[in-house]
């Protein structure tokens, strides 16, 4: 079975402003998870209605991550390594070469000079470390800092791009059908483990499957892309998205000694909210002004980055400022004013560090010559 000739590349097509609008969306949720969650918490504890409040908004604002997994996966798995060869098979390992180059380029690079150069600093200046210890905790936390890490979503989505080649292959070969039957088993298996483990039975036996954890995110971005669902499918999962929010936000409170499931385990009620998420602004935002177009696509540009950066910025130049706030409505309003200084600030980075830095950088390595042929 052949693609589509919609799923065969995006060459060439006209920019998408709603993918645009995904990105800068799932930028600012994850400023507010880490406003609200990493932070505020630090400052002030919540208790009553205040806290369930707080339990809500960052179930929603942890829907960043699956946005950026999704809009990652919607472009990564149209990787075609014969197309332009002419013939049905890869031509010759330079096709890989050249998607895993630039996929360096464009993902791992930043992440090296904005998350490797502010930890090495932040060594030196915050925990007055020798200039040899903060190059090893620098290092420690660019390639073995999963866990302690906010950088653990470039780890996670670096191994899904090194998987991406043969996962685009399959999802060619086995059509419509199999994407939606494929995402069906997933959503089984995840729904299987977690009322096992609600019950005090975790089934160990399904970690062996493949198809699980925050990767269906990545599969799902480019099924949602190419074999969308109808418009009254997703209406009924528009209506259905705040009860699948409600028990997401319930279940610690069921369920003793159980956390809320928005990380990095997949759960369906959460993988609902996400989807709808998804769904409503890439098909259902519809933005009419050319000026906002413009901004929205701007803005875009410099997400990736302000991910990077905002959350050490707001730790070391905004935090420490923040006033310890007395109440519920003004932990609500010091979030506000956190999250508004959090955003500028990291804009404000970006837009003079990848001016100055990162594109030119980038510009320097995509002049490098890749082999265009390979062994066939």
């Amino acid at each position: 079975m052949t693609m589509p000739d919609s799923v065969s590349g995006v060459a060439g097509k006209p920019r998408d402003v709603n993918y645009d609008l995904l990105r800068v969306v799932a930028m600012c949720l994850v400023i507010g998870v880490h406003v609200i969650n990493n932070y505020m918490p630090v400052k002030m504890t919540l208790a009553g209605s205040a806290e369930v409040t707080r339990s809500v908004l960052f179930a929603l604002f942890m829907v960043c991550n699956p946005l950026f997994i999704m809009v990652s996966g919607r472009f990564n798995l149209t990787f075609d390594a014969a197309q332009g060869a002419g013939r049905p098979r890869p031509n010759g390992l330079a096709p890989y070469a050249r998607y895993y180059y630039k996929r360096f380029v464009s993902l791992i690079v930043p992440y090296l000079l904005y998350a490797g150069g502010m930890g090495f600093v932040a060594y030196l200046a915050v925990d007055h470390r020798p200039v040899g210890g903060a190059f090893s905790g620098m290092l420690f936390d660019l390639f073995s800092g999963y866990d302690d890490s906010v950088y653990w979503f470039v780890f996670m989505l670096a191994g899904f791009v090194l998987a991406t080649p043969f996962l685009a292959a399959m999802m060619r070969a086995i059509g419509r059908s199999g994407a939606w039957l494929l995402i069906g088993l997933a959503a089984a298996v995840a729904a299987a483990e977690q009322i096992c483990n609600l019950a005090g039975y975790p089934l160990t036996f399904l970690q062996s499957f493949p198809w699980r954890g925050l990767l269906v995110y990545y599969l799902l971005g480019f099924v949602l892309e190419y074999y969308p669902p109808s418009t009254r499918a997703r209406r009924g999962l528009y209506a259905l998205a705040p009860f699948a929010l409600a028990w997401t936000v319930a279940t610690p409170y069921l369920f003793a000694g159980q956390h809320i499931q928005v990380g990095r385990t997949l759960t369906v009620s959460f993988v609902v909210v996400v989807a709808a998420v998804f769904l409503f602004f890439r098909y259902d935002v519809h933005p009419a002004s050319a000026r906002l177009r413009r901004a929205i696509t701007w803005l875009a540009g410099y997400s990736y980055t302000i991910y990077l950066v905002h959350s050490p910025l707001s730790k070391v130049l905004i935090g420490p400022r923040i006033p310890t706030p007395t109440d519920g409505w003004s932990y609500a309003g010091i979030s506000v004013l956190m999250f508004a200084a959090t955003l500028l600030a990291a804009l404000a980075f970006a837009v003079v560090a990848d001016t100055v830095v990162l594109k030119p950088v980038q510009r320097l390595l995509r002049n490098v010559a890749l082999p265009r042929k390979g062994r066939p």
